[in-house]
Parts: C-alpha cells; structure tokens; sequence
C-alpha cells in the first residue's frame, strides 16, 4: 500500500509527462496541483479545442508510443488502450501492419503479434489529461508562467510567477518539474546556489517536415504505417507515414547531414519522389491536405545530469524532458516519461522523495541510459569528431544488422522488440541473432544493393 506523505505536490507542467507525474503523485499527496503556462482548461474534458499548444511545437509531427511504454500506460490508466482505439487511434503489428525500408532494402512483412497505437499527441494528451482531472485530489491551474523556485535552507518550498499579468506564488511539500525540453531549471537552481554539470548534447543534424492528410480510400495500401529510415553517412533522406486518429495520415519527411524537406507544396511532393517507398509521395499526390506544411529542425538529444548534483535540493524532483529530451526522430520521449512515472510510483512505495529527491533523480538515469545511447550512437554517425572505441563498435554492428534485416526474420524480430524496449539490447547479440549479423550475406540470402541517395 503507498503510504500518504503529506499533503500538497506541485507539478510544472501539464503536457504528457506533469499528467503521467499528477496520476502517481495522487496515491501519495491529498492535493496535487498542475501548474501550466498554456491555456488548456477548455479542452481537457471535451473536444471543442483543437489542442494544439504553443508549449507542444511537436504536436504538429508524429509521436510514437512505443510498446513499453503502451504497456505502462495501461497499468496507469487501465482500458486506455481501449479508449485511444474509441476516439480513432489506430492499431497496427509491428511486422504485418509496417511497411519498413532499412538502408539494404525492404524488412520483412511477418506478422510480429507485438502492435502499437498510431495516435496524434494531441489525442493521447487529451485523453489522459481528462483521466487524470477526473480524480478528485487533482486540479489544474493554467496560464501560469513560472519564473523560479520558492526556497528555503536547501528545500524547495514551492514557485513563482505571473498569472494574468499579476503575481503568483504556490507552496508545496513537493515540487516536480515537468515542463519539458524547454525548462529553465537549471537557471532557476542557479539563482539560489545550486549548480548543475553542464548538459550532454548531442546534435543529430536532422530535421523533419509534417503533414497531415485525410485518408483518400482510392489508394489500396497494404500497410498502416510506412517509413524508411536515414542512416549515416549516405543516406540522408528517409520518410514516414502512418494512419492516425480514424481518417488521417501523417506524412513525414526526415533529412540529415544538410538535407531539407522544403515547407512548399511542389517541393515537399519532389523531395518525397526522392525516396525508394513511392507510396509517401502517392499519398502527397493524391490525398487532400488536412493541416499546414511544418518543420522542425536541429534536432538533438540533451541531458540534464541532475543525478549528479550533490546539494539538490528537497523538496524537488525533475522527469521527462526536462532531464533527457531525446532526437524526438526515434520516438522514445513519450515512453522514456512513462518510465519516468513508473519508477516514481515504484519509488513513493519504499521513500519520502520530498526527503530523499536524489534516491529518484539516480533511477531515471539509470532508465535512461539505453535509450540515450540508442539515439545518440546513431546520431554521432553524423559528425565529424572521432568518436570512442565502443562508439565505432556499436556503429559498425548496427550497420551490419540493418545490412541482413531484408533477408531475415529472425533478426527483424529481435530488432523490433529490443527498439520497442520490450527487450533488452542484449538480444541483438544472442548467438541466433549475432553469428547472422556477422556471416551477413551468407545467410541472408542476395539481395540488391540499396542506391545512395
């Protein structure tokens, strides 16, 4: 049974890692508040708003939940799976339902029986958001814009800021910061003593550009999702699109090492012609566009390494982005915050984190650290520094791996569970798995060379 610590939890933030923190902490705390910067009152219990928030630019690109992180999901809030699929999510297998294109070619099509959800963010935000509202020791204040932490002798006491152009201040016994890639609380720690190492960043290089379109049913695809991915150095284009929210497709383009997908209709259609899966630019041809042309580009990987400051503070605890915000390209941001929230359930069981903040702060590094290096080992294959001796190692595996992907269904399998973090990278090195990957061609059978592009 979780034990009742004290009364009031504060959580910055109200987008998908402050509800997840807000579900948890309210086993633990009489009264939790959300404290947002956006206005998003209007649409938390109904779908009269859009939903779309300036603090969420992402929100106009796909989101990927990936299977572990589904599977927490629906430990916190059971039947989600159920209610995402009612408002139009679509669910797809990971090998039957996905049209997937590796550098060397195109990846099995068997059916897997491991599936995802195909949402927007916006429908899976608001969803959870009218959950976690509905219990009755959860509010939500919005417009709020914090501008520092309330502190005293080495706790934090609780926030500062303005609402409406006036002043505010909330006081807690425990305060979670959730706002995000964007948070400023280092500078906040700053401003009363406590310095933080400097963040781990990792520059992708790459960029995306989204659209969403309305299902054109005249198009008879075999598939629900479709992507080919960008691999370092040579292939620097690759795109996506899946099925979204009952009639919608989401169109991505990806490009890395100085590639672009334009923003304009003619040269988003003639840089999706560039791409071995012609059915992308099919699809921009053919269907009617549902939303503007946006794109996001510099896309990194940052960390806040807060496990690592000796004199955090009490009273105080960072999640999701604002500790490690990944190239959001490889979709692991939302599960990494659903991890997140799951150590903090499983922590508020055994400590006081209020007391003991640094107990949780060590863990979800420790969560973090797989995913990180799956981003960034791909990421660096970008640059032009000479990168570490276990680095170069894990680089030149992957390489091989995506080379006997196209003619191997044991090795897609275990690709796809270790990249849904359902298994753990171990897998990839299993003798079944690993004497393919280094025979290559022997036992995958030939296969024509991909074309750089």
């Amino acid at each position: 049974m979780t034990a009742m610590y004290s009364d009031r939890a504060l959580v910055i933030g109200a987008g998908f890692a402050g509800l997840l923190a807000a579900r948890v902490l309210s086993e633990s705390y009489g009264d939790v508040v959300l404290v947002e910067r956006d206005q998003i009152a209007v649409d938390a219990v109904t779908k009269a708003n859009s939903g779309y928030r300036a603090g969420v630019p992402q929100a106009h690109h796909p989101h990927a939940l990936l299977a572990r992180g589904a599977d927490v999901l629906e430990t916190l809030f059971p039947r989600l799976g159920t209610e995402l699929e009612d408002a139009g999510a679509v669910r797809a297998d990971l090998g039957s339902d996905f049209l997937s294109r590796a550098p060397a070619g195109w990846a099995p099509r068997d059916h897997i029986g491991l599936s995802v959800l195909s949402m927007t963010r916006v429908t899976i935000e608001r969803i959870i958001r009218r959950r976690v509202l509905k219990l009755p020791n959860v509010s939500l204040v919005d417009g709020v814009t914090i501008d520092g932490l309330l502190h005293d002798r080495g706790t934090v006491t609780g926030v500062q800021g303005r609402r409406d152009g006036e002043p505010f201040a909330d006081y807690a016994d425990l305060v979670v910061d959730a706002s995000g890639r964007n948070s400023k609380l280092v500078s906040w720690l700053a401003e009363h003593g406590v310095h933080c190492p400097a963040p781990v960043i990792v520059n992708g290089h790459l960029a995306y550009t989204s659209r969403l379109y309305e299902v054109n049913h005249d198009l008879k695809l075999d598939w629900k999702t479709a992507y080919e991915i960008t691999y370092a150095p040579t292939t620097k284009r690759g795109g996506a699109v899946s099925s979204v929210d009952g009639g919608l497709w989401f169109v991505t383009l990806f490009g890395a090492g100085g590639d672009v997908a334009p923003t304009d209709e003619d040269g988003f259609l003639s840089y999706a012609t560039t791409l071995e899966c012609q059915d992308i630019a099919e699809i921009i041809k053919t269907a009617t566009p549902a939303s503007k042309i946006y794109r996001v580009g510099n896309l990194r990987s940052r960390w806040n390494r807060f496990h690592k400051v000796p004199d955090w503070p009490r009273g105080l605890l960072a999640l999701g982005d604002s500790v490690v915000s990944l190239n959001p390209v490889y979709g692991h941001g939302m599960t990494l915050a659903a991890l997140n929230a799951a150590t903090l359930q499983t922590l508020l069981q055994r400590h006081d984190l209020a007391k003991e903040p640094l107990t949780f702060q060590r863990a979800i590094a420790r969560t973090a650290q797989i995913p990180w290096t799956s981003a960034t080992t791909t990421d660096l294959g970008w640059g032009t520094k000479k990168l570490p001796p276990s680095t170069r190692l894990t680089q030149w595996y992957a390489r091989h791996l995506f080379k006997v992907i196209p003619g191997n269904r044991q090795v897609y399998r275990s690709f796809i569970r270790v990249s849904q973090m359902v298994d753990h990278p171990a897998a990839l090195f299993r003798p079944a798995v690993l004497w393919r990957v280094l025979l290559g061609r022997a036992l995958s059978g030939w296969r024509r060379r991909a074309r750089q592009r």
